[in-house]
């Protein structure tokens, strides 16, 4: 488990029963983060001040700036405006200080950006109150879309340090790290209360580092009660959805996720999937070609707790992505229908401990391994690991391949079948997992609820301007307390 935070459990017969507060957590760490470091064993930060650099004074605090070179800001100050970092060798110090976007805007907060053919290097953000913007932080390489394939790294966005911070009340992403940029780490942090996913690792993107930090009640403005007004094929309606995960892990690749707290976000922990090439139609000028899959990437050592799904591996590859408006071509259509391959092999979900969860690994597609976790829960309607896809496996005959889930244990209360297979399965690998005590093996199971569109679980033909009626159901179904397996199958 990460750092010197403990995990208080209670020690019941046969199971241990998880007994963590959100909040608690949070408060334990929050104060870390301008004077210290988030609870993590293998963040080794520096906390002294770029005492050589420049301050921004507070006269400049409602301006958007413009930073080539290191500065300190003010700790009395807040600052209104954003800050633009374009040059290599930036040390941008926030000494405490307040970043505040203002309300009613779609301002980004810090962006480290630099054009497609230019080089920035070694960039670090640090020591900073992050609030309100619509991205708090973004990096980018303006003019990504039109890099020929084959040459998306000739040149290089790389080597951005975002440590000691706070990050709150995003209205989109927390920390948004946009097509291939590299070699991002994010460590020593705390993001909260994004409206969408705390952090997004876009489509080409690879080598980050997310190291130690705690994300905790992200994702939720896509959610709630009152649920979301859009307008589809020309009509006003109300849509309900699980709201989005801590970390989005879209098409990006060679990723570590390491020694994190996440807690209590909306749609669970680490999401894996490869964007369809949404908006091409729609909104071509946004449309992204997504030429990688979400690959190689190691979830390791983090504790996940509450939501739906803790970790899900080819998140997408069931779903129907129809609203999207989708590049890539379905293999099932119809009316109303797409359901297109998602992209997310040879991925591994090592160590970690998941409590509270619908689905502590979902495992959608090839290649993934998923060993030596520990599972809890007080329902024995959880589930430890679910291993399988539908359509795939039904309309192209490939069902889930390859998967190897070794080692892990189960203490959900009730459940001595916590690790089940849906929809077919090839050459799975199984071994030495245990459920309160006891070995376990794989065995069948329905298939896993499918919402009618990807991201959205009920429809509702309402004046926008109407108080808001939520469904009936307000929570994803889950796979149910099922009977025991009376025959095993692998």
């Amino acid at each position: 488990m990460p750092g010197n935070a403990t995990l208080p459990m209670q020690h019941q017969p046969g199971v241990w029963r998880v007994a963590v507060s959100a909040v608690a957590v949070i408060g334990l760490v929050s104060a870390c983060c301008v004077n210290g470091v988030a609870p993590s064993a293998s963040a080794a930060v520096a906390t002294a001040g770029a005492s050589h650099a420049a301050m921004v004074p507070c006269s400049q605090a409602a301006q958007r700036l413009t930073i080539t070179a290191s500065v300190q800001l003010d700790p009395s100050c807040t600052y209104s405006g954003g800050f633009d970092i374009t040059e290599s060798n930036v040390d941008f110090d926030c000494n405490g200080a307040l970043i505040q976007g203002l309300p009613g805007t779609r301002a980004l907060g810090i962006v480290v950006s630099t054009n497609a053919n230019v080089n920035v290097d070694n960039v670090t953000i640090r020591r900073c109150r992050i609030d309100g913007f619509f991205n708090n932080i973004h990096l980018v390489r303006q003019g990504f879309r039109a890099l020929a394939r084959g040459r998306e790294y000739d040149h290089h966005l790389r080597n951005v340090v975002i440590e000691q911070s706070t990050l709150t009340h995003s209205q989109g992403v927390g920390i948004y790290v946009n097509d291939y940029v590299t070699d991002t780490t994010m460590r020593s942090l705390v993001i909260t209360d994004a409206g969408s996913t705390g952090i997004y690792l876009d489509h080409g993107s690879r080598r980050a580092h997310v190291l130690g930090n705690v994300l905790a009640r992200n994702g939720f403005v896509e959610n709630g009660p009152g649920g979301t007004n859009t307008n589809f094929a020309g009509i006003d309606v109300r849509y309900w959805g699980p709201g989005r995960e801590a970390i989005a892990v879209d098409g990006s690749r060679d990723n570590v996720i390491d020694h994190n707290w996440l807690i209590n976000n909306s749609y669970g922990g680490v999401l894996l999937y490869t964007n369809c090439g949404e908006n091409v139609h729609i909104d071509p000028n946004s449309w992204v070609d997504h030429r990688y899959g979400a690959e190689h990437n190691t979830v390791a050592n983090n504790v996940i707790i509450g939501g739906e799904t803790g970790v899900w591996i080819g998140s997408r590859m069931g779903e129907n992505v129809y609203p999207m408006d989708c590049s890539d071509v379905p293999y099932v259509s119809g009316p109303l229908q797409a359901i297109i391959l998602d992209r997310a092999p040879r991925n591994t979900v090592r160590g970690n401990t998941f409590a509270h969860l619908n689905f502590g690994v979902r495992v959608e597609d090839d290649n993934a391994t998923v060993v030596g976790n520990h599972f809890f829960g007080e329902d024995p309607s959880q589930f430890a690991v679910v291993v399988g896809t539908p359509w795939r496996t039904q309309a192209l005959n490939r069902p889930v391949a390859h998967a190897t889930v070794v080692g892990n244990q189960s203490s959900i209360a009730g459940n001595l079948d916590p690790y089940r297979w849906v929809d077919g399965i090839f050459d799975l690998s199984d071994h030495a997992n245990t459920a309160l005590g006891t070995t376990a093996a794989f065995c069948n199971a329905p298939s896993v609820y499918r919402p009618p569109f990807v991201m959205a679980y009920a429809f509702a033909l309402q004046d926008p301007t109407e108080p808001p009626v939520p469904p009936p159901a307000y929570r994803v179904p889950s796979l149910g307390a099922l009977p025991r397996c009376a025959v095993r199958e692998a």
